[in-house]
């Protein structure tokens, strides 16, 4: 997990310290807890409550013990022994902790995962209908465009949906522009800049082309060796 943004105010050794205060109470709290959390404190309770009869009703103990020392075995058994046990516990601690941290994590990034893969079906299903319905007038940029592929997180999460749309027939979102013109490294930041820039409507029309040779420019990328394939791109987009 990487490390917590301070907010304005918070000093960042105060937040340090914070954090490690975190870290020993949530220690204290895994040494107290379950079955030999439980027993140490029994055996803490026992021994203190012997220590406090001793100290508030010495006579009791002069008459019912005689043994001074017998008495100090009564009381500092269950104290030596609670303590004891909690010290071992603490001692452990910090493995079970982990593990238990990296369980939530992974309960995390599984959600995480879950909830990207739900983000790429549900774009690719979005474009695959754009395109069934408008298939004659559009291309599949321009789907890829309206089903909002730019609110995608990464480049891999664009390629998944540009592959599955290629997968039920329709042409690459990309193609004629990548990787000549528009790098697969570069596709969400393109989509993105299509999407904002002004006077660029990617979901439609030849604008998207056009900016895709701007983007080779401004980017210094060289000019494709072979462009045939973006040259069909703007006769395609000019017929339709």
């Amino acid at each position: 997990m990487g490390a917590r943004t301070p907010l304005p105010g918070q000093h960042p050794l105060a937040l340090r310290m914070r954090s490690f205060l975190k870290y020993l109470l949530e220690r204290c709290k895994w040494a107290s807890k379950r079955t030999g959390g439980v027993c140490g404190w029994v055996s803490l309770i026992v021994g203190a409550s012997l220590a406090v009869l001793l100290w508030f009703s010495p006579r009791w103990f002069h008459d019912h013990i005689s043994d001074r020392m017998t008495a100090l075995i009564l009381v500092m058994i269950p104290l030596l022994a609670g303590a004891g046990v909690f010290l071992v516990r603490w001692v452990v601690s910090p493995y079970p902790i982990y593990m238990e941290i990296r369980r939530k994590l992974d309960t995390l990034t599984d959600a995480k995962k879950e909830e990207r893969a739900k983000a790429v079906q549900g774009c690719f299903e979005r474009s695959a209908a754009i395109l069934k319905q408008h298939g004659s007038v559009l291309l599949s940029f321009h789907a890829l465009s309206r089903a909002e592929g730019h609110r995608l997180e990464s480049n891999e999460e664009v390629a998944e949906v540009c592959n599955l749309i290629q997968a039920v027939g329709y042409d690459h979102p990309f193609e004629g522009i990548s990787p000549g013109y528009v790098p697969e490294k570069d596709w969400l930041s393109f989509l993105s800049y299509v999407k904002h820039a002004p006077k660029i409507n990617p979901e439609e029309g030849k604008d998207y082309v056009d900016a895709a040779d701007r983007w080779r420019q401004d980017h210094g990328y060289p000019v494709p060796s072979d462009d045939a394939g973006y040259v069909s791109l703007v006769e395609r987009t000019l017929l339709r």
